[in-house]
């Protein structure tokens, strides 16, 4: 990828958190690449260290008892190390975030328009009648209908799914280059899920962004996505483009995720399948392979050796594993 088509350069990003328990690496050592108008999946359990990188991309961690080193490039612009100020001047207008509760996003007694309207005015520098009408706009642009009366109601009088959909006119206030979408479907019904991914998708298009998109649901990423990272343990343990990652998978924790994600295809009342045992203990992680206590395909070398990230034959496919998943187990899975 040339550098001219990078909207967005992760090179060894590592987030430290500082507890009286020791240090915590949340994430540890990620890289990777994000191309203009492209949407990428970060996949993972909970604890996998997927939000705290989608935030320190943002610049958006703890100003107390956090390290981050690495570097994050953003349309040219270092976010570590930059200060308060200077991250202020990217949040909103190169970058934005949906985050996965809408009722801690919003301000429950401000009406939503006037929420709109304070980033028009504060980031834009528009006059109110302007921003007004502009956040009519966008209310009308994400589907909510009736926008010029819905601007003065309450975000407690909305639908979690119209609260979402407020939460991403918000976002796209500053028609950002960059949306990060932590969990935007968290909570929501299926046919709700299904709105507002169809929503993001048309948005992405329409405004030439680039999308990442934070999630535990595989299904969510399936045919949204253009690629996928895996994460477990704060690192990237499978990478590539979504088709290879579905259907060539080398890590054994990528296949797990995908059998234990629900299947149409399956007879009702069929029982999930869970991943056996824990994630581990962030504060104090194995010499090797964090995945290797909870895998079957563990060996020796598993425990005592970490392994790092390589090359498959298809094009950007990457995983760490001692021991990868064979050709004929791929076919099957």
């Amino acid at each position: 990828m040339s550098q001219e088509q990078r909207l967005l350069v992760v090179k060894d990003l590592a987030t430290t958190f500082h507890t009286p328990s020791g240090p915590l690496v949340a994430v540890g050592g990620v890289s990777f690449d994000l191309k203009q108008n492209e949407t990428l999946g970060i996949v993972g359990e909970s604890g996998s260290g997927k939000t705290v990188l989608s935030r320190t991309i943002m610049g958006l961690q703890p100003r107390t008892n956090v390290e981050v080193s690495g570097s994050v490039l953003l349309n040219g612009f270092e976010v570590v190390g930059a200060s308060e100020k200077d991250k202020r001047d990217i949040w909103g207008l190169e970058v934005a975030m949906i985050f996965q509760d809408p009722m801690t996003s919003l301000n429950p007694v401000m009406r939503i328009g006037k929420q709109i309207d304070e980033i028009l005015r504060v980031r834009l520098g528009m006059d109110r009648p302007a921003a007004k009408a502009r956040a009519i706009e966008l209310l009308d642009l994400v589907g909510i209908p009736s926008p010029t009366e819905r601007y003065n109601v309450f975000p407690g009088e909305l639908s979690g799914g119209m609260r979402q959909r407020v939460v991403i006119a918000t976002a796209l206030a500053g028609s950002p280059k960059l949306l990060m979408a932590d969990e935007p479907t968290t909570g929501l019904d299926v046919t709700i899920q299904a709105q507002i991914l169809n929503l993001l998708e048309e948005l992405k298009e329409k405004m030439k962004m680039s999308v990442v998109l934070v999630t535990h649901d595989l299904g969510v990423v399936a045919t949204r996505t253009s690629r996928i990272i895996v994460m477990y343990a704060g690192r990237i343990v499978e990478m590539g483009a979504t088709r290879d990652v579905f259907t060539q998978h080398r890590m054994p924790y990528t296949r797990a995720l995908l059998e234990g994600s629900p299947k149409v295809s399956n007879p009702s009342h069929t029982r999930l399948l869970a991943i056996p045992g824990r994630p581990p203990n962030l504060l104090n992680l194995p010499n090797g392979c964090s995945f290797a206590p909870r895998c079957s395909f563990a060996t020796d070398r598993c425990h005592q050796e970490r392994p790092e990230l390589e090359a498959t034959s298809a094009p950007g496919h990457t995983f760490a594993c001692w021991n990868p998943l064979p050709v004929k187990e791929r076919a099957s899975a």
